[in-house]
This record gives structure tokens, sequence and C-alpha cells, in this order.
């Protein structure tokens, strides 16, 4: 065992070389625990090749393993992470990134264990490795920790938020205070432990903030107030004469039947920017610092498109889409500057409610919508959407690609002969025709704007008119972009034929004059009105400039959130003759182009199967049904002339030329049958 200091050097050493990085265009994600991968994984990694292997723990997970609670068996860190060296070794050989996973800051999900001296506590306070981590910045754990009511200690995290503050938050489980230096030290030692054994980088879970008083805390958020707020805005807005007498932090909103109060939504905000001050500083700045290529990674979550409201308990039953939906996304109120800033891989999950299709209720289990946004912040960025499908690899996998996600994300399954073949075939398949799926453009006609600015000021009534909206267009196969309202200024709006808002009174000046130019040039404006029935907060648009000639000379559509017929009416008597596609709405259409290469991509995923059919394998009981011929008519680029047109898939070793006619500005042509992922390539002169 190395002590810290020649870690440190041999990580400096290491990463003293210029680096040549791969993208990340494919992906493993292997088992979220401590446990080095076993050899049969290994060796299906191994075969499968991705760019990189998220799998681990290297957090105080892995050190809580030396004191476990009464009934479970010691593990030695030690021999975890020399079982770790060797195997990451061996998959660096294969050209394979190794990329742990670390807790921001939950120390542990049991409660008992600061009692009981268990878990991480317990390693903490009475089996610290110096050697390997350093000496401890403080006598006992509990310095390290949240402390929701420092009237009494001992109640620590178990303390009732709810009296404290009037807000509910997770009061389950230990976590680290990430206003504490201490804590974001113990942070960097475990960082330092993992990349002297090999690790690539790290992807960061749970990165939320609860509920603290400590005094970091509240000087903190003092002087955020003081900075951002005159004294007569604090008393009118925050109804705060004296910011010292401000009790606490609270970094989570869970009511679906309410909003907080401004001051509970100016402590949000500092919340979700004190996370990403602690994420920078040690996995991006720290751990760049002893290995200059460290992969930096967060895993965020998406609660709004959800569109049957399934979510798995994270928030209490909703019939709605609400303000606790829009604000558990990790990155809510972030300015566009920092989404993101500083990853090489933007990764979100939407709490598993896309693992299944309802198809009676025109429900394919999709994550287009929260896709198509999360490419517009990520900004060429690898990203990915985990949809936790552990029922359907193929149309995961088909999805990712048609989308430009960094395939595959959560729940490959492997354990299966059939399930191995699979996602072999799919992967041969994609590295392939890796040229064609990445790199591209969106080959959009429409721009439906998302209300990032209304939802950041605490306003979610906005969020199912788009969602709505987007829908209709995705069963419609219109080709559109999500587009956050707060980028609107830096878009090229010319380029969409029409273009759909809610909540323009929230945009702020800079972002109007972009919808006024766009209109004046001939453009097309929809103004989604939000019904006086759906307000779900006011909010504080009174304060925003209102909008002006762009929304006056708008295209009003009432009850867009209900009315799917009414929508589309508006929009094609807007827009014109748009791309289309003759498909059943299982069929999903997205199409790019590649302006370099003079060509334009088609992607064509069937998401029809028997649903909770039989199988002793994932793939099996997958059972997709066949998709017949799809009709394509795509809109070209000026001056463009289809040279050929070639379609494969994964599910038939056979490419095929197409047959194609040139029709005033579109192309058309009709592929085969295939059964879930076809891709067209359509090349220019």
């Amino acid at each position: 065992m190395l002590p810290l200091r020649a870690a440190i050097m041999l990580c400096i050493l290491a990463s003293s070389a210029p680096a040549q990085i791969r993208p990340v265009r494919t992906m493993l994600h292997g088992n979220m625990t401590p446990a080095p991968p076993t050899e049969e994984y290994l060796k299906f990694v191994e075969e499968v090749r991705p760019d990189i292997l998220i799998m681990g723990a290297f957090d105080q997970r892995l050190y809580s393993l030396a004191v476990p609670p009464p009934g479970k068996k010691k593990q030695s860190p030690d021999e975890i992470l020399d079982r770790w060296r060797q195997a990451i070794a061996r998959l660096h050989r294969s050209g394979i990134r190794v990329i742990g996973q670390m807790e921001l800051n939950v120390v542990s999900d049991r409660p008992a264990d600061l009692r009981e001296k268990t878990g991480f506590i317990g390693y903490y306070e009475n089996h610290w490795d110096a050697k390997r981590l350093g000496s401890r910045r403080t006598a006992t754990a509990f310095e390290l920790l949240e402390a929701p009511d420092l009237d009494d200690p001992s109640a620590g995290p178990q303390a009732d938020a709810n009296a404290l503050c009037g807000c509910r938050v997770n009061t389950k489980a230990l976590r680290g205070c990430l206003s504490k230096p201490a804590w974001r030290e113990v942070q960097k030692r475990m960082v330092a432990a993992a990349l002297a054994i090999g690790v690539d980088g790290f992807m960061t879970n749970r990165n939320f903030f609860g509920h603290c008083a400590c005094s970091d805390c509240q000087t903190g958020f003092q002087g955020w107030l003081k900075k951002r707020h005159d004294a007569p805005t604090l008393k009118l807005r925050f109804g705060v004469a004296d910011v010292s007498k401000i009790p606490c932090l609270i970094g989570e909103y869970r009511l679906i039947d309410s909003v907080p109060s401004e001051l509970g939504l100016e402590k949000l905000r500092y919340a979700k920017q004190l996370v990403h001050d602690n994420f920078e500083e040690v996995y991006i700045r720290h751990a760049r610092g002893l290995k200059k290529d460290a992969f930096a990674a967060q895993w965020n979550h998406m609660g709004f498109f959800d569109e049957l409201h399934l979510d798995k308990g994270h928030l209490p039953p909703s019939t709605r889409t609400t303000f606790a939906h829009v604000a558990a996304d990790e990155r809510w109120s972030l300015p566009a500057e920092r989404w993101g800033r500083g990853e090489d891989l933007i990764w979100y999950c939407n709490w598993g409610t896309t693992q299944n299709t309802i198809l009676e209720k025109e429900y394919a289990g999709d994550t287009v919508l929260c896709g198509k946004l999360i490419r517009e912040q990520a900004a060429g960025k690898a990203y990915v959407v985990n949809k936790y499908d552990f029922y359907r690899p193929r149309v995961m996998m088909a999805e990712a690609a048609s989308l430009g996600y960094a395939t595959n994300a959560l729940a490959t399954p492997w354990q299966h002969e059939e399930d191995r073949n699979v996602v072999l075939k799919y992967f041969s398949f994609l590295r392939k025709y890796e040229a064609v799926i990445h790199n591209a453009e969106s080959h959009a006609e429409i721009g439906l704007i998302f209300p990032r600015r209304a939802v950041d000021a605490g306003n979610a009534s906005a969020v199912e008119y788009v969602e709505a909206a987007g829908r209709s267009l995705v069963r419609g196969h219109f080709q559109f972009d999500l587009i956050p309202d707060d980028l609107i200024s830096q878009k090229k709006l010319e380029s969409y034929r029409a273009i759909i808002i809610a909540a323009p009174e929230y945009l702020y000046q800079v972002e109007l004059d972009a919808v006024d130019r766009y209109r004046q040039s001939g453009g097309k404006v929809i103004h989604l009105a939000v019904a006086a029935e759906d307000l779900i907060r006011p909010g504080i648009a009174g304060s925003w400039p209102k909008p002006m000639s762009a929304f006056k000379a708008s295209i009003l559509v009432a009850n867009a959130r209900t009315n799917r017929e009414g929508f589309i009416k508006n929009l094609l008597s807007a827009a014109g003759d748009l791309s289309s596609c003759e498909a059943p709405w299982t069929v999903e259409c997205h199409v790019f182009r590649q302006a370099k290469e003079n060509r334009l991509v088609v992607h064509l995923v069937n998401y029809n199967h028997r649903e909770k059919a039989p199988g002793k394998s994932v793939s099996e009981r997958e059972a997709p049904i066949a998709a017949e011929p799809v009709l394509v008519r795509v809109r070209v680029p000026n001056g463009f002339q289809a040279s050929s047109i070639r379609f494969g898939s994964p599910d038939d070793d056979q490419e095929q030329a197409l047959e194609f006619k040139m029709k005033d500005d579109f192309v058309e042509f009709r592929t085969p049958g295939f059964l879930v992922y076809g891709l067209c390539i359509v090349q220019g002169k």
C-alpha cells in the first residue's frame, strides 16, 4: 500500500504525457457497489469493447465495509482496491477507461451508524487509514455532517425538518455537509486513492444537498443573499430584515401541492450552486490536478416529461407536473454557463418511468423529450438518458443511437447467451456506422422552446403544455428541437419554419429581441397560452420584461395541453409543408444532417412489441413485432441532390440500396420492413 504522498506523485507522473482520449460513443455500466468485476463480466466487457466502463464505488461505501453493521461480513478496503488495480490494468490493455462512482455527500443510509459507530462513521473515527488517506481533519465524524438541528446535535439527521423550516426533506440518510471544508477534504483523499490504483475518473451520484443549520451553511447563504440583493429587496421580496436570523439551508423540495416561498426558492438556488461548487473543486480541479485527463460526470435526474406520472417513489403521486418535479433536477436554476461545465459526459436519469410500454394508451416508454432537451444543453458533449430499461435491450440501444446518446446506460443484459449476442451485434453495428451516427446536426424544422426561465423562477405551469406539444410532434413524426429558452439568443432561429413558446412573460430582453427578429424575418411564432386554471404559481413575472411585438403578432393556441388536433392544425397552417413519415405512432423518426459529408441521416425506431411476453432471456421477452416498410419524405437543404440511399439494421446483416426520387424540396423513399432499428443514409452528390 502506497503512502498518500507517493500515490499522488504517481498520479502526477502518469498524467504528465499528453493523452489522446477517444470521445465517449459507447459505454457499459456495471454494479454500483465497491465489488470488483467478476471474471465472467470482465470477459463480456472485453468482448464488447466500450469506450468506458462505469463501475464500482470508491467513496465512503468502500471504506464502510471495514466496519459493517451487526450481522454483516467485514471486508478489507485494501484487498478490494488491489483487486480493482488488477482489473483496471487488464481493461486498459483493451483500451477501455474505467470510471468509478462516488457519492457526493451521502455517508450512510443508516442513521444508526452514527450511534453504533459502524459503516463509514466507525471507519472514520476508529479505523481511518492515514497512510492511504492522510490525517483526519476532524476529531469526530459528526463534525463532517449536515446538522439540521444544532440545538440538539444528538438528533442528527432525524430532526424534524418540517418544524425547522416548513420544508419536507429527506432526513433518513447521513450526509456530509457540502459547506464544510473538512468534508470536501475527505472526498479529495478518496479521489486521490482511487486515481492511484488506475481509475480514470469519476461519476458522482446523489448530487444534492439536504438540510443543514451549521455555521458554515448560515455564513455562506447570508453572503449569497447580501451579494445578490440589497436590503429593501430582502425585506420586500423575501421578508428578511436581518439575514443573520435565517436558521438553516435546504436543498430539496418534494411537496407536490405547493411551491416554496421566495426565501425557500433562494435557499434552493444557493444549495444547487453549492453542490456544483463542490463537484468542480473536488472532481474537476483537484482530480485533474492529479491526473490531467481525469474523467468527470454527474448522475443527475429529470423529473418532468413523465407522461403518465409513474414516478417510483421519489415524489408523492401526482396527476400533474409540479415545481417539485422540475426542482428535482440537480441543475435546476444553474445559469447556462455553469450547466455541465467541465464535464465529459452529461448523464440524466428519468427515475425509471420509461421501462415499459403501455401500447393501449399510446405510451412508448421513450426518452425522446428528455434527450432532445439535454442535447441542446450538452452543446456537443457526450450525453445519455438512463431509462432503467431492464426489459428492452434492442429498443434501449436503438433509441440511444437515434438520439446521439453514448450507448448504453444502465441495465445492459449480459448473463444469457442470447442477450450477449444481441448486445454484441448492436455494438458492432454502432461501431461500423459511428461516423454516420455521431458528429451530426439536427435537421429539425420546428423549434419547441422549454420554459426554463419560468421554472427557475418557481413556476412550472407551462411545462405540461410543452410536454404535450412535444409528444404530439413525436407521434406525428415531425422533426423538432427542444430548446431551453435561456439559450434562444444563441440559436439560429431562422433555420426553423416555426417556433413554439410557452410562458414568454419570463423571457429576458435579449431572448425577446431574438424572437422578434425571427418573426420580422418571416418566421412563425406559436404561443401556447397557459389556461388560468392551470396556473400553479404566479411566480415573480412582474419583475421580468413583458412580451413585446413578437407575441402580439404570434399565433395563439389555447388548450394545447389537452387539444392535440387543434395544436397540430395551427402548426401546419403556420409552418406549411413539412417532412413526414408514413408509419404508425409506434415508429419514431429522427433526421440529422452532416453538412461536411453532404448527407442526411434518418433513424427509425420501432417500439411495437408483445407486452409481457415469456422467454428465458431478456431479449426473447422483449418480443419485438417487426415494422412494415416506411415511406419517408424529408425536406433537403438548399441545393442538395441525393445520389444514393443506403439502409442498414443491426437486426439484419445486409445493407441495402434504396430507390428514391427528388420532388420539389424533398427526397422521398421507402424503407424495407425492419425489426427494431433502421438507419437510412441519404448521400448527396
